[in-house]
Parts: C-alpha cells; structure tokens; sequence
C-alpha cells in the first residue's frame, strides 16, 4: 500500500475543487436512505467478515454516511476521518491492520476511545473522470487483514456504487426535467411580485439577469418551454425555496442604489455557489429569489438554504450588515398542485419575516 499522508487538500487546490464539484453533481449529500446502497454495504460486511461496514462521502468539511452497518450516526469531522486518506490514492484499497500502532491514526478518538476501533479497509468510489467521491469501507475492533479475494470484492462493490450513482443521477435530471414542466406549465410567474425596477425591460430581453448572472423571467419561460418536451413521470419530487433580502429598501434609501445594486451581486453569488448541480436558480424580482431542488427532501433543502443564509451575512465587503430570510415547501409532481407549493413556500417566507428574519422557516403542513 503507498504512503497515506499525502498532502492534505485545500479547498485552493484545483484538484480538490474539481473532486468536490463532480461529488456535488450527484446530489447524493444528505440524501434519504435507499436500499440499493443498504444492500452494498451488507456485501461489504458479508465478504470482508467484520462487524462494521458503511459507505461514506467526504465533502468540504465532514465524512457523510450514505449507508452503514454496525456504526452509529450519520457523519463525523472530515479531519479524523479514515477514508479522507484513503480517498488520495483511487486507485488502492487502503488498509490499515492495527490503527493503534499506525503514526497517525493511532491517536485519532475513533481508535482511542470507546469505538476501540483496530481495522479499516476502505476502496475508494472513482467516478468517471478518475475523481474519488468516497470510499466503501469494513471496520473491526481487533487487528486483521485482508485476503487478495475480499480486496477485489471490496473493489468490485466500490465500482458497483458508482455505477449506482450514475443511474441516480440520471433519474434525478429526469425529474428536475419534470419539475420545471410541472411549475412552469401552471404559469408559476404569476406570483411574482410586481416590483418596479427601472432595468426591468432590459433584463426581460435575456435568459438571464444582467445584475446577478441568475437566471429572470425570460429565462425560466425559456426553460418551461424546453421542459414541454419531455416526458411525464408522476411522483418525482421537488423543493421550491422563497428568498428574500431583509429591509432592502432601507438600503437603497439609506445608501443609494449603487449599493442596492452591489448587495443584490453578492447575494447572487452565494446563491450561485450555494446550490448544487441541477438546481434552478432565479432572481424573481427586485430583492426576490427562487432556487427550485429537484430530488431533495425538505431537510436537505434547509441544509442547502441555511447555508446560504449564513454565507450571505459572513459577507466581508457588504456596504452593510445585509440578511436574507427564506421559506421553503416540498411536494411531489403528478400529486402536489405546483401552485400550491409555492405558495406554502411563499407563506413561510413571510412566517420566517413575521418571527425576526435572518431564518429559514419550513411550510406547515
């Protein structure tokens, strides 16, 4: 096995970046469990015989567990995680036969304190294009190996998540395809609000807003028609967010609209970075935006928002100190009445306004 203290990544190191962004296109972080990847990691326990199996993804920050057995909780600190070595070397199943005498990880809390763990297999999930988003790991409490032929298992049960991640993903592009015909087709802008803006006409020309690079009203009529082209699929589901920036005209008024102007950038820019790969991101008028999240739960979808929320009011070069409140309802197509979802996403917005703003409030069912 090579040498597992590589450089650590940074999120500056392009390499990393590009791993990070081909793990985010698959929408898998946060994900309801599903019994394919249940069923991968009971293989993995069967064949390598130990007590513990789980298959993990490593993002900027944490090691999340898509599937686990014998392991409690759902993602520890990607800085004492096992499989961010392994996931440096995609083409090696790495293993480590007794943490307790290995010069980093022996003091690491998963080996020192009650999980006692010993032994740790894990073969990285390469996805197309050679980047590694993770590993399919077994784990004991007493020092072991592994054979030639439950290293090639692991290896094989590896590839055949990949192979799972890509169907997924598929599906979901169909269903992001759906949800854009369902909100689309039932004229979903009519509830934008009608707030004047003197660049309005101009910004209607193009698919997208000159100020934010998101996406305006031409753009989604644009993306409704190419959406009634595809086919029709009922039960897929999808996340509407409501956003909107907190006593804006107090900074226009108080600043000018220069500064207005500046505010409404920077909150693009963290809604652009914010979301994942097929989400929809769309000005929708004045301080006003929509991210619509195909095949995400509405918890996902608070995670997803939260963070934006948060990011936005890190801002360093705001004129000034700026939030943004959000609402958000889930429903499924061929079920939920489109309009119906936004407008409980449009009722939470209001309910995040009405109980002091800088929150992220979910539709009550």
């Amino acid at each position: 096995m090579s040498d597992p203290l590589a450089a650590a990544r940074t999120l500056d190191d392009p390499a990393e970046r590009a791993r990070l962004d081909a793990l985010h296109r698959y929408r898998i972080l946060d994900s309801l469990p599903e019994r394919a990847y249940d069923d991968i990691v009971a293989l993995a326990r069967q064949v390598c015989g130990t007590p513990q199996a789980v298959m993990t993804f490593i993002d900027e920050e944490r090691q999340w567990f898509k599937a686990s057995q014998g392991i409690q909780g759902e993602e520890t600190d990607r800085s004492i995680a096992f499989c961010d070595m392994a996931i440096r070397q995609p083409d090696e199943v790495m293993v480590v036969t007794d943490a307790s005498r290995h010069p980093v990880f022996k003091d690491y809390p998963q080996v020192t304190g009650p999980d006692h763990l010993r032994f740790y297999a894990g073969a990285p999930m390469v996805a197309p294009g050679g980047h590694a988003l993770g590993t399919v790991c077994v784990v004991d409490v007493e020092p072991r190996d592994l054979t030639p032929e439950q290293e090639t298992a692991l290896r094989a049960l590896a590839r055949l998540a990949v192979q799972l991640l890509e169907l997924r993903r598929g599906q979901l592009d169909a269903q992001r395809q759906l949800a854009e015909r369902e909100l689309f087709t039932r004229d979903l802008l009519r509830y934008q609000r009608q707030l004047q803006d003197e660049n309005s006409e101009l910004a209607n020309e193009a698919n997208t807003d000159a100020l934010t690079g998101l996406l305006n009203r031409t753009g989604l009529e644009k993306a409704r028609q190419d959406a009634l082209a595809q086919g029709h699929a009922a039960d897929a589901p999808y996340t509407v967010a409501v956003l909107d920036i907190d006593f804006f005209k107090r900074i226009n008024d108080t600043l000018g609209h220069a500064a207005g102007d500046a505010v409404l950038r920077i909150v693009g820019q963290e809604i652009a970075k914010g979301v994942r790969g097929g989400d929809i991101a769309v000005r929708y008028g004045g301080e006003e935006f929509l991210v619509i999240m195909p095949g995400t739960p509405l918890a996902g979808a608070r995670t997803v928002v939260e963070r934006i929320r948060s990011e936005i009011a890190a801002r360093p070069d705001l004129p000034m100190a700026v939030t943004v409140s959000a609402g958000i309802a889930t429903g499924l197509a061929g079920r939920d009445v489109p309009e119906r979802v936004f407008q409980r996403a449009d009722q939470a917005l209001y309910r995040a306004k009405r109980r002091g703003r800088d929150r992220v409030e979910a539709a009550e069912d």
